[in-house]
C-alpha cells in the first residue's frame, strides 16, 4: 500500500457488516486504524462521515468517507487492486453473478435474520426463521453456480466478494444455530455451505477478525431477551422451530439455480421485461443511451414464461438480459454489467473515479431502500396507517435527495454532472409511477417550494431522447396504476 494511504474503519464490534470490511482488508493485507464505536453514544466523526443513516460500518480513505459495507468492500477491491487477490471476478458476467448472490445475501438472508433478532413473539420469530432457511438453500445453488467445482468458496479455489458478503456473518450463524438447535447450513440440507462454514472459518482472515462465538452468543442472547414478550421465549424456541424447520423445506421447496449458459440462445443482447417495470426501464435507458440494439420480449407476470422461470430461478421476476446466451438479472446488477461489457461504448453511466463511484452506488442503494421500499407500502399498504407512514418516509428520503442533488451535481444538470450517471438512472426509472401516484393522491412529492432542484432535473430527466425511448407512456401508465390500486385495495378489504 502507498505510503499516503491513510485508512480508518469506523465499526463496532458485533456488526457483521462491519466484519466484512475487516475482512476485506486482511484479505489485500492493508493496514488500517479501527475506531469502536459506542452506538448509544455516536461520536461526531461517525455523524459527520455518515449523516444520511448515521451507522457503522464507515471507512475513511485519506479524509473521505465511504458508507454501506458491499460499497466500501468492492471499493477497497477497486484501489487496492495490486493487493492481495482481487476479490471481484475480472470476467464483466461473472461479477454480475457476484453482485446479484451479495444482494441475495442481503436481502433474504441477513434481512430474515436481523427480523429473528428483534422479533417480539415467538410466532414472528418463527416465521422468519423459515424464510432464512428457505433462502438458504436457495443460496446453495448460488455457491454450486458461483465456485464451479473449483473449489468450496463462491470464489472458486480462492476466497471472493461473495465469501466476503457472508463470511461477516459466521459467527452469529454459529451463534443462532446454538440458540435454534437447527443449523442454517445443515449438511444433510446444504451441503457446499456445510463444508463452505467450516472451510472460511479455517482462513487467517477470519481468524483475525470473527467475533467470539461465546460473545456472540451471548450478545445474541441478549438482543433476543431483551425484544421477547414473554420471559421463556428463548427456553421454548429450539423445540418449535426444529419441527417447523423440518417442515419447511417440504411445503416450500426451492427450485436452485440451474446452468446459467442454457437459457435464451442466440448472440447479441435480448431483454425480459414489461412495460410497466419501472426496473426494466432502467436497463432499456441505459441500452438506449449506449446505442445497443436488444430484442424485447414483453412478459405475462400472470403468466410467466419458462425463460423467464428457468433463467431467474431465485426471483422469477423482469428485468432479466441475456447477453451471448447467459441471463443476468436485478436493474442495477445489469446497469453495471452492461456499463462493463461495453466499455467504450457510448457515454460512461459509472463514475471511472474509485471514490465517486462509491458515492453513487451509495445514493443507488438509498433511492431503492429509502424512497422505493416505502413507495410500494404506500401502493400496496392494507392500511390507511401504513399507507401514511410510507408517505412520510417517502417525504423525508426525497429532502434528502434534492440535499444529494447538490452534492453530486456540483451546480450542473445531473447526478452525474453534464451527462447522466447511474444515480440519475437508478431514480429517473421511477419517475413514470412517482407522476402516477401523484396524480392518484394529489399529493406532490417533488414540491416546487421544498424541492426545487429534483423538479427541474426531472424535466431534464424526462426530455432526454433514451428516457422517452425506455419509459412508458403517462397516460397509460396512470391507467394502470388505478387498475392495480382498485386490485389492491380490494384484496386488502377481503382480508
Amino acid at each position: 500500500m502507498a505510503g499516503q494511504n491513510e485508512l480508518k474503519l469506523l465499526g463496532s464490534w458485533a456488526s457483521a457488516y462491519v466484519t466484512r470490511v475487516k475482512l476485506a482488508l486482511h484479505l489485500k493485507s492493508v493496514t488500517y486504524d479501527y475506531v469502536e464505536e459506542d452506538l448509544r453514544n455516536k461520536s461526531d466523526l461517525l455523524l459527520e462521515s455518515n449523516p444520511v443513516h448515521k451507522k457503522v460500518p464507515v471507512l475513511i480513505h485519506n479524509g473521505k468517507p465511504i458508507c454501506e459495507s458491499q460499497i466500501i468492500v468492492e471499493y477497497i477491491d477497486e484501489v487496492f487492486s495490486g493487493d492481495g487477490e482481487s476479490l471481484l471476478p475480472a470476467d464483466p458476467h461473472e461479477r454480475a453473478v457476484a453482485r446479484f448472490w451479495a444482494a441475495y445475501i442481503e436481502d433474504k438472508i441477513l434481512t430474515s435474520w436481523k427480523k429473528v433478532f428483534r422479533a417480539k413473539t415467538e410466532e414472528e420469530r418463527a416465521v422468519w426463521m423459515k424464510q432464512m432457511f428457505v433462502a438458504a438453500e436457495a443460496l446453495e445453488g448460488g455457491l454450486e453456480e458461483c465456485s464451479k467445482g473449483k473449489g468450496c468458496f463462491f470464489g472458486g479455489g480462492s476466497v471472493g466478494y461473495v465469501d466476503v458478503v457472508l463470511g461477516g456473518a459466521v459467527s452469529f450463524v454459529h451463534a443462532n444455530d446454538v440458540i435454534t438447535g437447527a443449523k442454517l447450513f445443515d449438511a444433510a440440507r446444504t451441503p457446499l455451505l456445510a463444508v463452505w462454514l467450516e472451510r472460511f472459518g479455517e482462513l487467517d482472515a477470519a481468524k483475525a477478525v470473527l467475533q467470539d462465538v461465546e460473545r456472540a452468543l451471548e450478545h445474541t442472547k441478549m438482543v433476543w431477551a431483551r425484544n421477547a414478550t414473554t420471559a421463556d421465549l428463548v427456553r421454548r424456541i429450539p423445540r418449535n422451530l426444529r419441527a417447523d424447520l423440518e417442515q419447511i423445506t417440504l411445503e416450500l421447496p426451492i427450485e436452485l439455480v440451474e446452468s446459467r449458459s442454457m437459457a435464451g440462445g442466440g448472440d447479441g443482447l435480448k431483454l425480459l421485461a414489461t412495460w410497466f417495470s419501472p426496473f426494466a426501464s432502467r436497463v432499456k435507458f441505459v441500452l438506449h443511451l449506449k446505442g445497443l440494439s436488444y430484442e424485447n420480449i414483453e412478459e405475462d407476470l400472470k403468466n410467466k414464461s419458462e425463460l423467464l422461470l428457468k433463467s431467474n430461478p431465485v426471483h422469477k421476476k423482469v428485468p432479466v438480459l441475456f447477453h451471448n446466451g447467459k441471463p443476468l438479472c436485478e436493474s442495477m446488477v445489469i446497469v453495471e454489467y452492461i456499463e462493463e461489457a461495453f466499455a467504450g461504448v457510448g457515454p460512461a453511466v459509472v463514475p471511472a473515479d474509485p471514490y465517486e463511484r462509491a458515492v453513487a452506488r451509495f445514493w443507488v442503494n438509498y433511492i431503492d431502500n429509502k424512497l422505493v421500499a416505502p413507495w410500494f407500502q404506500v401502493f400496496r399498504g392494507k392500511t390507511k396507517e401504513e399507507k401514511a407512514e410510507g408517505l412520510k418516509q417517502m417525504f423525508v428520503a426525497a429532502a434528502v435527495l434534492e440535499e444529494a442533488f447538490k452534492e453530486c451535481s456540483k451546480g450542473k444538470p445531473f447526478f452525474g454532472g453534464d451527462a447522466v450517471g447511474i444515480v440519475d438512472v437508478a431514480l429517473g426509472s421511477q419517475l413514470g409511477w412517482l407522476r402516477a401516484s401523484e396524480a392518484l393522491s394529489g399529493i406532490k412529492l417533488f414540491d416546487p417550494a421544498k424541492m426545487p432542484l429534483l423538479l427541474a432535473w426531472a424535466e431534464r430527466f424526462t426530455a432526454l431522447d433514451a428516457a422517452k425511448a425506455s419509459m412508458p407512456e403517462s397516460g397509460r401508465l396512470l391507467a394502470y396504476a388505478k387498475m392495480r390500486q382498485t386490485e389492491t385495495d380490494a384484496a386488502n378489504a377481503s382480508k
